[in-house]
């Protein structure tokens, strides 16, 4: 009898060792990504729209659609910000609020407050209940030129408080939260038209000037 109790306890452990190594697997990324998060290490330095900033880049861009015009033109992620907070103040429903904009290696991301009283609560995993209609929130992702000259966003990733959400479930809960102009994972950037190429680094967001132009 003992014997028997030995083996079905050393089964048991067996079993739940392999549901937690498949776990892991499964939530590999997010895991990775929260433990860079808990050491400080991802590099990243929000900053506030600045004051000018719309304008500014609107004129940046501006310039690149002129006959004659330079061949790029760089963006900070103040003016970056500025951008995203203006085209938020012309839309109904204010999705996200107090936005801060971070640079990285060809990837932004942005930081606010996310509106999640129309995400169904089973999009939202094992912390559903604890969330609220309000809660801290970051995207980010590689930046790209759609076939429009548009710059479009591909959300890769998604924060809610502290916890990082595996890449599958990133679309429906971004299409439920209604961002404006979302289409799966990828969110346009306003204001932005005729662009032929961009380029993401930790100081600056390279836009070039099309070659239709």
């Amino acid at each position: 009898m003992g014997c028997l109790k030995a083996m079905f306890v050393s089964a048991g452990c067996a079993v739940m060792l392999v549901v937690a190594l498949i776990a892991a697997f499964i939530y590999r990324e997010p895991i990775w990504e929260y433990s860079r998060q808990w050491r400080g290490n991802t590099g990243e330095v929000y900053v506030a729209p600045a004051a000018d900033g719309a304008a500014k880049a609107r004129a940046a861009l501006d310039r690149l659609e002129r006959r004659g015009g330079p061949a790029y033109e760089d963006l900070t992620a103040a003016d970056i910000a500025a951008m995203v907070e203006a085209a938020l103040a012309r839309s109904d429903r204010r999705a996200l609020d107090s936005v801060r904009v971070a640079l990285l290696e060809d990837e932004i991301r942005v930081t606010g407050s996310l509106d999640l009283s129309s995400v169904p609560r089973n999009l939202l995993g094992p912390l559903a209940g604890a969330m609220r209609d309000r809660e801290p929130a970051a995207i980010g992702g590689p930046l790209s030129v759609d076939s429009s000259g548009h710059l479009v966003l591909t959300v890769a990733y998604l924060k809610l408080r502290d916890f990082p959400f595996p890449k599958g479930t990133i679309p429906r809960i971004l299409s439920a939260a209604r961002l404006p102009g979302v289409a799966g994972a990828r969110v346009p950037l306003p204001g932005t038209t005729t662009v032929g190429d961009v380029r993401v680094t930790p100081s600056y967001v390279r836009v070039y000037r099309s070659a239709r132009q």
